[in-house]
């Protein structure tokens, strides 16, 4: 996500409910027999960064970059937690980053959050990397508000104003969060390869640590802005988006039986483009440095790869077990499918006119993530939430895409 800036938002209302007409329009005029359509659930948000859900939940939790986290369902917007408080988002990559739910959540309440905050005392630092655990106030499957006390598991001075990563996911009793290089341009502090700092590194966190702060195991390494990574919610198997320099973004997998310490390659290598190698460091034919299984150039007008989920919902099975994902600036979706057993992944394959959303492209997508029950939602910086409706074949757009209407009915002035 770097080297663009985040723009100032303002609610549109009325645009979206013209969109939502468009789309419906466009439905009967073509027999939405040919392609899904990206469906807008809402579009008040303020530079919204992320959304999740616990499993089965019909709820979305939608990320704000100021630090707060709203609840979606059935067209209300409701607030959920405040923390603004705490969070540091002066820079264009920092704020409240991340959100992961326990898998016990509609019993314990317990969530996780991936905020920059003040440091404290600061030591010349722009700021802090934190993960902090919350509890639901109430009936953690009904309420929607959030109890604010918070405790902090682990922080981090980071040294520079970006390349915080951004994500936090949990898979088999471990949090994991992807760290970016440190920040600046080229790992100017040499962070990635340094197996002594937390920096360019995927760290594991076992949730069932007592002692405080927790101390990370590092998973990977070699990373540069890990910003959206995700668990196949079937495989387990492992999937990153890491943001590239100036060249190449790369998507990074690895099996669920993986034993971690694998190296990604940063700032030896740029996806398969030899970078800086350092001494001390491999060199950029070492066997060693695992490549991407997918890569994108910046000649195509990309920027910086937002990672995305592998779909697992049950609107489309043909596609079942595709890995969905985009780009900041060319805003473009794409799928891949990862043979475990492949270094490279097969049918790569640009989407984006499949989903139209009634009104342009999806700019400025900054995450596509699961929803409750499998279904994928990507979250633009601009404010707006669509979900991914594919197959429109049965009832299934329409009825999505008249749900948006009457949402946008009800709310608009």
């Amino acid at each position: 996500m770097s080297r663009v800036r985040a723009p100032n938002f303002r609610p549109r209302p009325r645009g979206a409910l013209v969109a939502a007409l468009a789309l419906m329009m466009a439905m009967q005029a073509s027999g939405a027999s040919a392609q899904g359509a990206a469906v807008l659930l809402a579009d008040s948000f303020a530079d919204p960064v992320y959304a999740a859900a616990p499993k089965d939940d019909p709820r979305l939790f939608i990320v704000e970059r100021a630090g707060t986290i709203r609840v979606l369902r059935d067209g209300a917007v409701l607030p959920f937690l405040d923390i603004r408080d705490r969070v540091n988002s002066s820079f264009s990559e920092s704020g409240l980053l991340g959100l992961a739910f326990a898998t016990d959540y509609m019993q314990s309440g317990v969530f996780y959050v991936y905020y920059t905050g003040d440091s404290n005392p600061s030591g010349g630092f722009p700021f802090e990397s934190r993960v902090s655990r919350f509890k639901a106030s109430g009936d953690p499957a009904t309420s929607n508000v959030a109890d604010p006390q918070e405790t902090i598991l682990f922080r981090v001075d980071q040294p520079d104003t970006n390349h915080n990563g951004g994500t936090i996911a949990i898979r088999g009793g471990f949090l994991y969060l992807g760290l970016g290089d440190g920040g600046g341009g080229g790992d100017p502090f040499d962070l990635a390869q340094n197996d002594s700092s937390p920096f360019g590194k995927m760290l594991r966190f076992d949730l069932s640590q007592q002692q405080l702060p927790w101390t990370p195991e590092t998973w990977a390494k070699g990373l540069r802005n890990p910003f959206r990574f995700s668990f196949d919610g079937e495989t387990d198997d492992l999937y990153i988006g890491d943001v590239g320099q100036d060249t190449l973004e790369e998507i990074d997998a690895e099996r669920a039986d993986s034993q971690g310490g694998r190296n990604y390659g940063w700032d030896v290598k740029e996806g398969t483009n030899c970078f800086d190698p350092d001494p001390g460091e491999p060199s950029c034919d070492a066997t060693e440095l695992v490549p991407p299984i997918h890569e994108l150039d910046h000649a195509d007008g990309n920027c910086a790869v937002t990672g995305g989920a592998v779909y697992r919902g049950s609107a489309s099975p043909s596609l079942r077990g595709l890995y969905f994902f985009s780009d900041y600036c060319s805003a473009r979706i794409w799928t891949l499918r990862w043979n475990s057993t492949s270094p490279l992944a097969e049918e790569v394959t640009d989407r984006t006119s499949e989903f139209p959303t009634g009104a342009g492209p999806i700019s400025k997508p900054v995450a596509i993530t699961e929803d409750g029950s499998g279904e994928l939602v990507v979250v633009s910086l601009l404010g707006s939430v669509y979900r991914l409706v594919p197959e429109p074949g049965t009832s299934l757009l329409g009825a999505a895409a008249l749900t948006a209407l009457a949402v946008l009915a009800r709310r608009a002035p």
